[in-house]
């Protein structure tokens, strides 16, 4: 079958949009690179499936790199539902692997930093690569644009074909030219976008028409009358959180059943092995049919708000900008409540091109005529403002943001490290194909940096004359920054090995920047404690006042002390003023970290170091003193389940199986006890197995007992 009808009709598609037949003109099908810069929703994915199913029937892989790890995961489940025929991958975790299985796959998603990763490691299959694939090039401008901009920058070597996507942006064209690609730009829309600005009661539209809705709560009531679904975009996930609280009574009566919704929100009580008072909050508001979506959930939470939403069942979200720039989530209406941004002691008004990415949402094709984006103003000056500025403007142009010195020196690590560098003339040939040098064709900042973080490397003893060290290879492939493989490496060679000195270790990583925050009444305690406990610091007390983040790290570290001396979730979520999604991110940063530390202590020679970092890596995944490690290694037993079978005397695996099954179940509960046995190949009989089923299931999250305020641990 041809490429474009297998295309459409994989997509239920009877012809092509304009956007897609450009791009089709434009020779995507033929292998030429395409940039393709269109509003959300115009189709770009299916451009890209253009280009992928015909590198794929040539007998070439196909790559598919995004900036965020969800955003990766939905195009990936999406293409291997329209293509089962194709063996398609996902690759988004371990930064220290080659990941040489991914050799007999067609079609690969991933992020930007797995590739990058990948690179570094010299996957052996990516001169198999006939087409790559970038997702919302427009993030060059961005905190991840040094590693996107050097990721194409070094992938242009193996000259195969590249299509990168991208929302309207004024330079397009500065992007095509950098890439040597063909354009495609477009203001094609499948629903027509309406913007405004309410105030007063009025909403004035970019149509001319000026529309009566009166009080602001209307704009939700209006929609849920008509059918319609409704995201809220507000600044920050304690808004985010307030705002969905006060429209419980808004939506409620727009239901007409809670048996879709119970489901959705015990899925939200089980995501985690404790549920949290945010957990009960956000199920809460989901059984009135509206829910909240930030950063501060974990993965599974917010799939099941995505799922919700997209099913019709949840009738409004209130989110937070991240959700603009992530997941596929349309809605007929988009209330952008403030497009101002707190920083520090001043609120900055956000860039034209975050509006536009949240106003893109609106809209959903073969549902809505047009999409409504509306904007807050709170006073007539600010609406006029806004009207100006945002619905009738445009967005910034993109500029490359490789001027940071922290990333260049990054990226030249990564650069010597896997030889595409061998030389100063090397080095600067290569930055010179950048976007940054297109963009500006200025050498001599560019220079002074290169010089600058060659020189440190050189005295941080991970380069020498433009050659790997040791240290400087195993820091570049574990994909950590050079300042924190320099610190594990001072600390592998005069090591202080014990719990605190080690977190606190990891804890001052810059990987795990921006700190957690302190507030003014927790310093003076927080310094107090520091000051009892300066003897457990890996440096000097007076070293350490000297940096002026060293409270913010000291309250990090403890934190991780607390996960993994068996703390209650609850209790430190609450003690350190964080959400669960945020608790795992920083979990999962120090995981990587606690692994590095072993794998550097290990290059240095120190292999008691090495051993314990190890273990803490451990602990800290699975939030567990060192005793308990052997137990939580089970699938299906986390640090609450391993504990209680540690305090009734069960101790490791193979004191499990000498255990009476019945007895195992009373403590685990009949489900999960014949699962363990079942892992550990102990044979149960039918008659013992009765008798298990017979017994209750041990401490069950339900739904009543989390609403009526009540709750109670479980594991999943």
């Amino acid at each position: 079958m041809d490429v474009k009808e297998l295309v459409l009709q994989r997509n239920g598609f009877s012809d092509f949009n304009p956007v897609q037949r450009e791009a089709i003109e434009r020779g995507v099908v033929e292998g030429k690179n395409v940039v393709v810069a269109s509003p959300t929703a115009s189709g770009k994915t299916v451009v890209a499936e253009l280009a992928m199913v015909s590198q794929v029937l040539r007998g070439r892989k196909a790559l598919y790199t995004s900036p965020l790890r969800a955003l990766a995961s939905e195009h990936y489940r999406e293409f291997k539902r329209k293509y089962p025929e194709f063996r398609t991958a996902l690759s988004i975790g371990d930064y220290d692997s080659k990941d040489a299985h991914l050799k007999k796959y067609d079609v690969i998603f991933t992020t930007y930093e797995k590739l990058d990763s990948l690179i570094r490691h010299r996957a052996p299959w990516l001169p198999d690569v006939g087409v790559l694939v970038v997702d919302e090039v427009h993030m060059l401008d961005s905190d991840r644009g040094p590693t996107l901009e050097v990721l194409l920058t070094r992938l242009r070597k193996y000259e195969f074909q590249v299509v990168a996507l991208s929302a309207t942006i004024p330079n397009a064209e500065e992007i095509a030219g950098w890439l040597d690609a063909e354009l495609v730009v477009s203001n094609w829309r499948p629903v027509d976008l309406i913007e405004g600005v309410y105030f007063a009661g009025k909403v004035r539209f970019n149509t001319g028409e000026e529309v009566e809705f009166g009080e602001e709560e209307e704009l939700v009531r209006d929609a849920l009358r008509k059918g319609k679904g409704v995201l809220i975009f507000t600044p920050t996930r304690r808004s985010a959180m307030s705002r969905a609280r006060k429209l419980r009574k808004v939506v409620e009566p727009y239901i007409s059943s809670r048996r879709g919704l119970r489901t959705i929100a015990e899925r939200v009580l089980n995501a985690l092995e404790s549920p949290t008072s945010q957990c009960r909050e956000l199920a809460e508001d989901i059984l009135h049919g509206v829910a909240f979506h930030h950063a501060g959930l974990v993965q599974r939470q917010r799939e099941a708000v995505e799922e919700g939403f997209r099913s019709g069942r949840i009738k409004v979200v209130v989110a937070t900008p991240t959700l603009a720039a992530g997941v596929n989530l349309p809605a007929f209406r988009v209330i952008i409540s403030s497009v101002r941004r707190s920083e520090g002691f001043y609120a900055k008004e956000i860039p034209v091109r975050e509006y536009k990415q949240m106003a893109g949402r609106a809209g959903r094709p073969r549902y809505d005529e047009r999409g409504e984006a509306i904007i807050i103003a709170r006073s007539e000056r600010d609406a006029e403002h806004f009207y100006e500025k945002y619905v009738m403007g445009q967005p910034e142009e993109v500029l490359s943001r490789l001027s940071s010195y922290r990333a260049i020196r990054f990226h030249t690590l990564g650069l010597i490290a896997d030889r595409t560098v061998r030389s100063w003339e090397d080095l600067v040939d290569f930055f010179t194909g950048t976007f940054f040098f297109y963009q500006n064709a200025e050498l001599s900042s560019l220079l002074d940096l290169l010089e600058s973080a060659v020189n440190e490397l050189e005295v941080w003893e991970m380069v020498e004359e433009f050659s790997p060290t040791r240290l400087g290879s195993r820091v570049a492939s574990l994909y950590i920054d050079p300042e924190t493989g320099h610190a594990f490496h001072e600390f592998a060679r005069h090591p202080k090995i014990g719990e605190f000195p080690v977190l606190f270790l990891i804890a001052s990583s810059v990987e795990l920047y921006p700190y957690l925050p302190v507030t003014r009444r927790e310093e003076m305690d927080l310094l107090v404690e520091a000051e009892e406990r300066k003897e457990e610091l890996p440096i000097s007390f007076e070293a350490a006042l000297d940096d002026i983040h060293f409270l913010n790290k000291f309250k990090l570290a403890l934190l991780l002390e607390k996960w993994v001396n068996e703390a209650d979730e609850e209790e430190i979520l609450k003690d350190f003023g964080v959400s669960p999604g945020i608790l795992r991110g920083i979990l999962t940063i120090s995981e990587w970290l606690a692994y590095s530390l072993s794998e550097i202590a290990r290059l240095t020679g120190s292999g008691t170091l090495s051993i314990y970092a190890k273990k803490m890596e451990e602990r800290i995944r699975h939030g567990v003193k060192e005793e308990l490690l052997p137990l939580v290694q089970l699938k299906g037993i986390g640090r609450k389940r391993a504990r209680k079978l540690y305090s009734g005397g069960i101790t490791s695996p193979e004191k499990i199986k000498k255990t009476d099954p019945v007895e195992l179940a009373r403590i685990l509960g009949p489900k999960v006890a014949l699962n363990i046995l079942q892992q550990l190949k102990v044979k149960v009989g039918e008659e013992v197995r009765r008798e298990i089923r017979k017994l209750s299931p041990a401490e069950q999250t339900t739904l009543e007992v989390f609403v009526d305020g009540a709750p109670r641990d479980t594991e999943e």
